[in-house]
C-alpha cells in the first residue's frame, strides 16, 4: 500500500491516557492519515461507531481502561457488524495481548495485530498498512472472489516473488541461512501484505500451489547461491493445509535432487498452530522429512499451547523464538523469562535456537548473553528481493569463504 493512500483512512483512537492519544495521533499524522478521532473511554467509542454516518477504517484501542476495558469493547465490536480493522495497543504482558487477539479473531473481528507500549512509529505504520477492505470480505463475498481470481492468475503466471531475510550466527556474525518469504506486487494495487494474500490462498485452497511456487523458486535461488560459495541453508514456511499431503516428503525430495542441492540445505518451517491439526498425519509427514535429511524448525515458538509436547514428538532440528518475546524481553520480565527458558531448552535438546525480530543492538546483545545461536531481524537486514542478496552480502562483509567466488 502506497503511503499516499493513507490520507483517506479514518482512525478511531481509544485510550484513557491523554499523552498516549497525543503520541498516537502524531504518529498517524506523520504517515499521512488525516481522519483521526480521539476518545478517552470505550463507551464514547461505541457511541461514535453506532452512528452509521461515521466511517472508521481502523480502531486503535488500549486494553486496561476504567469502566469498560478493551476486552469488553471487542465483545461489543462483534455485534456491530461493521468492517473496520482493530489494532490492540497495551503495556500489558505480550501473552495477554496475544490471548486478546485470539479472542477477537474468534469473534470474527479483523485484528491487524498487537503493539506493546511504547509504540514505535515504524511498527504502527506497518500494521496500519495491513488494513485492506478486500482482505476483510467474507470468504464467499464478491470482492474476495475477484481478489482470489487475481491471486490464482498471479500464481499460474509465476508472478509471486521470493524475498530473503538473512540469518546470521551470533558468535561471529557470518551468514548461515536465509528465510524465504512470499511477496506479491499487484499490477494495480501494489505490494499486497502477505497476511492478506496468504489468508486468501488458504481460504480458496490455493496455498498448495502458492507454496509449491515459492519452494521451487527458493530452491533454485539457494542452489545458485551455494554454487557461488555461500554456505547457507534456506528455510521455507509450510502451512497446515500443505502438511496433510502424505506424499509431500517424496515431492520435496525430487525437487531437491533436480536442483543439485542436498536436503540438509533445506529447513522446513512449521508453526505451532499448524501442528494442532491432524497430529497423526503431520507427525508421519514431518518424521519422514527428517528421515530424508531435511531440517525441521518449529516457528513462532512460545505462542501456541502444546509446544513442549510437540518438541517431544517431532524430531525438530531448530527452535525459532517468536519475535514478540525478543522485542519485549528488555522491559517485560515474563517475556525475558520465556526467552531465556526457550534458549535453555534448545541447548538441552541439542537443537539450534533462532531469535526472530532482533531489531536493535540491545536485542542482539541480550540474546547473545542468553546463549542464542542465530539471529534474524531488521538489525541485520530487512527482507530483500532474492536478486539483491549477493549485493547485500558483499556490503555486509560477513560471508564465510565466499570472497573469491562472489561476482566482482
Amino acid at each position: 500500500m502506497a503511503t499516499g493512500e493513507l490520507e483517506n483512512f479514518s482512525c478511531l483512537l481509544v485510550d484513557d491516557d491523554p499523552f498516549m492519544l497525543k503520541a498516537l495521533s502524531k504518529m498517524l499524522e506523520s504517515i499521512g492519515i488525516q481522519g483521526i478521532i480521539q476518545t478517552d473511554n470505550a463507551q464514547d467509542a461505541l457511541k461514535y461507531l453506532a452512528n452509521r454516518n461515521n466511517h472508521i477504517d481502523i480502531v486503535i484501542s488500549d486494553l486496561n481502561m476504567p469502566n469498560m476495558d478493551g476486552i469488553q469493547l471487542l465483545r461489543h465490536f462483534g455485534s456491530l457488524g461493521m468492517s473496520f480493522s482493530v489494532i490492540l495497543v497495551s503495556g500489558e504482558d505480550p501473552r495477554l495481548l496475544e490471548s486478546v487477539k485470539s479472542l477477537g479473531e474468534q469473534q470474527k473481528l479483523n485484528i491487524l495485530g498487537t503493539l506493546n507500549k511504547p509504540v514505535r512509529k515504524d511498527d504502527l505504520e506497518a500494521m496500519v498498512k495491513l488494513h485492506n477492505p478486500i482482505g476483510k470480505q467474507a470468504p464467499n463475498g464478491p470482492a474476495a472472489m475477484v481478489f482470489a481470481d487475481e491471486l490464482q492468475r498471479a500464481i499460474m503466471n509465476d508472478e509471486l516473488e521470493v524475498f530473503f531475510q538473512p540469518q546470521v550466527a551470533i558468535d561471529d556474525g557470518h551468514i548461515v541461512g536465509i528465510e524465504a518469504l512470499a511477496r506479491w506486487n499487484h499490477p494495480e494495487k501494489g505490494w499486497i501484505p502477505p497476511g492478506i494474500f496468504i489468508g486468501i490462498a488458504e481460504k480458496y485452497n490455493m496455498i498448495g500451489d502458492l507454496t509449491d511456487s515459492i519452494f521451487q523458486k527458493s530452491i533454485s535461488e539457494a542452489a545458485h547461491l551455494r554454487s557461488l560459495g555461500f554456505d547457507i541453508t534456506v528455510s521455507v514456511n509450510f502451512s497446515a493445509q500443505v502438511l496433510c499431503v502424505l506424499e509431500l516428503p517424496e515431492i520435496l525430495s525430487e525437487t531437491i535432487q533436480s536442483s543439485g542441492l542436498e536436503s540438509s540445505h533445506v529447513v522446513i518451517e512449521v508453526t505451532e498452530s499448524s501442528l494442532a491439526q491432524d497430529m497423526n498425519i503431520t507427525l508421519d509427514i514431518l518424521t519422514r522429512m527428517r528421515l530424508k535429511g531435511f531440517g525441521l524448525s518449529i516457528d513462532d515458538f512460545g505462542t501456541g499451547f502444546s509446544s513442549l509436547e510437540q518438541l517431544k514428538q517431532i524430531p525438530f532440528t531448530e527452535l525459532k523464538i517468536d519475535r514478540s518475546f525478543v522485542h519485549q524481553a528488555a522491559e517485560n520480565r515474563a517475556s525475558r523469562a520465556i526467552l531465556e527458558s526457550s534458549i535453555d531448552l534448545a541447548q538441552k535438546l541439542n537443537i539450534e535456537c533462532v531469535a526472530e525480530g532482533v531489531e536493535t543492538e540491545a536485542d542482539w546483545k541480550l540474546v547473545e548473553e542468553l546463549g542464542c545461536d542465530i539471529v534474524q531481524g531488521y538489525y541485520t537486514a530487512k527482507p530483500m528481493a532474492a536478486r539483491d542478496f549477493i549485493t547485500w552480502a558483499k556490503e555486509y562483509g560477513l560471508q564465510r569463504n565466499v570472497q573469491d567466488t562472489t561476482p566482482k
